[in-house]
């Protein structure tokens, strides 16, 4: 199994009504997604389900970490602890022999707060997956050699008529059991000088 690892962290803010945030009692972050084969990658598309009760202090905002931070209007108060769920995207692409079993995990979620009124939500995440692995198959070609009869052999070279000059040198002094044949390119005769 081949195992990557990371983090991951989204920072939030909420109405001024709320309060600010001071902790959360619980964070849990589930990752739901599908899985895309292309040739190139295997992706997972799909969201980071964070659900969490953050407690709530009185206390004036500052204004520096607000534009790195998503504001949450949606939050279930009951006196000084709030609940709220958000999603954040989760797109991974993966090598293309990554194979079943896939999976996502997350774990160490918890919650930082900078008393400012940012909330940052971190957790970790590992993807394990099995590597496929392509076997290549070496397949062995035999190929039989049919020794040719001698009297063929004989019946060729009494056919073809050939002048010893035009023949290369190494080809007429092969041994026993290969025969030499001359070759025209472009109707131009081949000779060796030697």
């Amino acid at each position: 199994m081949k195992k990557v690892q990371w983090e991951m962290n989204e920072k939030f803010i909420f109405p001024e009504a709320a309060g600010l945030p001071r902790g959360a009692e619980k964070v849990k972050v589930t990752p739901r997604f599908l899985e895309e084969a292309t040739e190139d990658a295997v992706r997972l598309k799909g969201i980071y389900h964070i659900a969490a009760n953050v407690s709530f202090d009185e206390g004036e905002y500052s204004l520096e970490d607000y534009s790195k931070a998503i504001l949450i209007d949606d939050v279930d108060l009951n006196e000084q602890m709030g609940y709220f769920e958000y999603a954040v995207p989760l797109n991974i692409d993966l090598p293309s022999d990554a194979g079943d079993p896939l999976e996502v995990r997350v774990s160490n979620a918890r919650c930082t707060v900078n008393g400012q009124g940012v909330c940052e939500i971190n957790w970790d995440v590992e993807c394990s997956y099995k590597e496929i692995v392509v076997e290549e198959k070496v397949v062995e070609k035999v190929v039989e050699i049919e020794e040719v009869p001698k009297t063929a052999v004989a019946i060729l070279e009494t056919s073809v008529v050939h002048d010893e000059d035009e023949v290369l040198s190494f080809l007429s002094e092969l041994e026993d059991g290969f025969s030499s044949t001359i070759f025209r390119s472009n109707d131009v005769f081949m000779e060796s000088k030697g």
